[in-house]
């Protein structure tokens, strides 16, 4: 029997928790913000995909009905990335934080669709579909990296108070996403890079996104752990796609 790895339960639950805060604020959870409350319909439309985040992480964690949750959350976050991130990053092709919002998107779309690739043991190898995702988290890691540096001043501030050389660190972690991404893809140690950003966006999550909701659990704050703990979810879920291939070889 195969052992479910770490990624496919921690990025379910990142989007069970999007989908009940999306329920809960009326709003899109994963990106929060970027549909106008004026739209009509609004409230319905993200309690509507709210619902669908939900499920689908509900449906992951369940075999039989696990690839075709992976694919339906691909669907819905490319949708995301498609109607919302990339005409921002379009329209502000100069505006590092549109491209941000952009990488962060599509790192998760890139988790779904790699768990739809290799869960139950039904890869589309052939097809390409799993270095298909790992392609495109790997581009994603870019923009995420360099908004460290952009955005130090941001950055260098969420850092625990109890750990020294903050900016020193803001700029170290957006190199390590870069070279990350960089692992991933052009084949250098590529599992240990996916690994490794797996580990410093779950340290995120740990150090910054919860304790910032024990202290003041304010909307913006659970948005950030949601999001935080998909990513890491969609990082381990790539690390553990290179050992997948590997084992069908």
């Amino acid at each position: 029997m195969r052992v479910m790895g770490i990624g496919r339960p921690v990025f379910a639950a990142s989007m069970m928790l999007a989908g009940t805060l999306s329920i809960v604020l009326h709003d899109f959870t994963l990106v929060f913000g970027q549909v106008p409350r004026t739209i009509a319909g609004h409230d319905a439309l993200a309690m509507v995909s709210g619902a669908i985040l939900l499920l689908g992480g509900m449906a992951l964690l369940a075999p039989r009905s696990a690839r075709i949750a992976a694919f339906a959350l691909t669907i819905v976050l490319l949708l995301f990335v498609l109607l919302l991130r990339a005409p921002a990053a379009v329209a502000q092709p100069l505006v590092e934080a549109s491209w941000y919002g952009m990488g962060e998107t599509l790192a998760l779309a890139a988790g779904a669709w790699t768990l739809f690739s290799i869960v139950r043991g039904e890869p589309l190898a052939k097809l390409g579909s799993v270095r298909a995702g790992q392609i495109v988290f790997a581009l994603s890691l870019v923009p995420l990296g360099l908004a460290h540096f952009f955005y130090v001043g941001q950055t260098a501030p969420l850092i625990p108070s109890w750990l020294p050389f903050h900016v020193p660190l803001a700029y170290a972690t957006g190199a390590a996403h870069i070279a990350a991404g960089l692992g991933i893809l052009l084949g250098i140690l590529p599992r240990l890079a996916a690994a490794l950003e797996a580990v410093m966006v779950s340290l995120f999550t740990l150090l910054i996104w919860v304790p910032s909701v024990i202290a003041a659990p304010k909307p913006d704050a659970w948005t950030e752990l949601a999001v935080s703990a998909a990513v890491s979810g969609a990082a381990w879920t790539v690390a553990e796609s290179f050992r997948a291939g590997r084992a069908r070889r």
